[in-house]
């Protein structure tokens, strides 16, 4: 898998990541894989400012309390390359912004 990208909205008190999850299945003839770009959200609970004392021992840490995750393509297409060769479907409706993070 591949971070495609992160990004924190203190604000809404999230964190929003994108990805690239890659599984070869190279025991089977016809060679599949799978292969999603999607997204998460980690919403996180905790005080203002205590991400910088996660680590510190002496106060609460932050804590994700729910995520949300999105896959660009339906998960029917995602199973449908399970079931032909590896490249026939595309793993993103998306064109653009599939650059990793360095």
């Amino acid at each position: 898998s591949k971070l495609l990208s992160i990004g924190n909205d203190a604000e809404g008190g999230y964190i929003e990541t994108r990805w690239n999850m890659v599984g070869e299945l190279d025991r089977l003839p016809w060679k599949p894989r799978i292969d999603v770009i999607g997204r998460t959200k980690f919403w996180y609970s905790g005080e203002k400012g205590q991400e910088e004392e996660i680590c510190d021992g002496d106060s609460r840490p932050v804590q994700v309390y729910f995520y949300d995750e999105m896959w660009e393509i339906p998960a029917g297409l995602a199973l449908l390359q399970l079931v032909t060769p590896a490249g026939t479907i595309a793993n993103s409706n998306c064109a653009s912004g599939d650059d990793v993070i360095a």
